[in-house]
């Protein structure tokens, strides 16, 4: 406690670069880690498409880019509206590149952000990544999780795609097909209106649901975090990563709720002195019978 009422105690110039020494383009570490990965991913979707062979992987490749599309546009706008100067990140921190990445055959243009958010990590230290990978561990457990579903929904789209895109009595034809089969099967509903017919892909759709109890499983574990953690842990965990004032106002809340921890054990104490003063009394009472010859009282 004293640790932490020194630190409070200090200027900001002093706490700041203790709890703030996240570099001001750096959102929180399992986000950047978390679009990191995306942009990684669409790189590979981007070789698939211009060099791989099989059509079905470049079909697949392309629909999944397509459609993680409104995640990069809501990169864009919310860096945009984070950033201290819109222009400034625009222009100099290539917020320009980061639009013009927004569409899929251009994702390119993601490989200066990526390599910004990868220097930007060293800088942190790795230790400093996993403590803050363990501060809001349940926020960055949910993101990598959703990464997982997209890779893993989109290699089981590819393999599927392969193994039935010939099998006799196939119902899956398209790349669109392939992807609504794999979020169907990896949520674990199942509508029955695509199912592969064939050998190897019934063994595909074995393994995407193995996965998909395992993914969601860390979801509903996310999800129970969110209601079930206490108001005081949240504000804690915020404040370890969070500015001065976040500090400060722990520090108070911790202060209260010793003060009431306090003030409950006074009361406990109180009660136990009386209930003591009058155990005592009424033994020198009955001792002053027996003295007197007085029967003891019933």
């Amino acid at each position: 406690m004293g640790t932490l009422v020194g630190h409070a105690a200090q200027s900001p110039s002093e706490v700041g670069p203790m709890i703030a020494r996240r570099p001001s383009e750096l959102k929180n570490t399992g986000y950047e880690l978390f679009m990191l990965l995306l942009s990684a991913l669409s790189m590979i979707n981007l070789l698939i498409a211009v060099l791989a062979s099989p059509a079905a992987s470049r079909e697949v490749a392309i629909t999944m880019d397509v459609l993680i599309l409104p995640i990069f546009l809501a990169d864009f706008v919310y860096r945009l509206i984070r950033a201290p100067s819109p222009a400034t990140y625009l222009v100099k921190d290539w917020g320009w590149a980061d639009l013009v990445a927004v569409l899929p055959l251009l994702r390119v243009f993601r490989l200066p952000r990526m390599a910004r958010t990868v220097r930007q990590f060293r800088g942190e230290g790795r230790e400093q990544l996993v403590r803050d990978l363990v501060v809001s561990r349940a926020a960055a457990t949910f993101l990598i999780t959703m990464f997982l579903v997209i890779a893993v929904v989109e290699l089981a789209g590819i393999a599927i795609f392969w193994a039935e895109g010939n099998a006799p009595g196939a119902n899956i034809h398209n790349s669109g097909d392939a992807i609504w089969w794999g979020l169907v099967t990896i949520t674990t509903v199942g509508y029955g209106d695509r199912y592969p017919v064939s050998a190897a892909g019934r063994v595909i759709g074995g393994l995407l649901l193995f996965a998909g109890i395992a993914l969601f499983s860390v979801l509903t574990g996310f999800i129970a975090n969110v209601f079930l953690t206490p108001a005081g842990r949240r504000r804690r965990i915020a404040a370890r990563a969070g500015s001065p004032e976040a500090l400060l106002d722990e520090l108070r809340a911790l202060v209260r709720e010793q003060e009431q921890a306090a003030a409950s054990a006074r009361a406990r104490l109180d009660d136990l002195e009386r209930l003591l003063i009058l155990r005592e009394r009424a033994t020198a009472r009955e001792r002053t019978q027996a003295a007197a010859g007085l029967p003891p009282p019933s």
